[in-house]
């Protein structure tokens, strides 16, 4: 197997990892990120990170969608596994482009499905 090398390929106009062999060309696209504003009454819940990126840092819940997940999917799963909330989604807010890390991020508007059910787990230290 090849390294792949940076050159721009034929027919493109940019340079991408191409196989010096079979001209394969491995496309380096941004992540989507999925991101919930989610309201609890008056409020909205936000989680202090407990990993990195930003580790100690107040954020909403939100994270990289997974192969084969909607964006309401996604943004469900996130917002169960650092707050533990069953959310339902009202619609989108917001899209945003962000350089680096290349990540193209969509929030949404959520409302809870179970308050009561909130509680910090292994990805936010505490939650507010």
């Amino acid at each position: 197997m090849s390294r792949l090398i940076r050159r721009i390929p034929e027919g493109d106009d940019r340079e991408r990892l191409v196989c010096p062999d079979c001209n394969f060309v491995a496309y380096e696209n941004p992540k989507i990120v999925v991101g919930s504003i989610v309201a609890v009454g008056d409020r909205v819940l936000l989680c202090r990170r407990a990993i990195e990126p930003r580790a100690g840092f107040w954020t909403i819940p939100a994270g990289y969608m997974e192969m084969g997940e909607t964006v309401a999917e996604g943004a469900q799963r996130e917002a169960w596994e650092e707050a533990r909330a069953r959310i339902a989604i009202d619609g989108m807010l917001a899209v945003h482009s962000i350089a680096r890390p290349r990540a193209l991020s969509l929030h949404s508007s959520q409302r809870m499905r179970s308050p009561r059910s909130l509680s910090a787990h292994r990805r936010s230290l505490k939650i507010t």
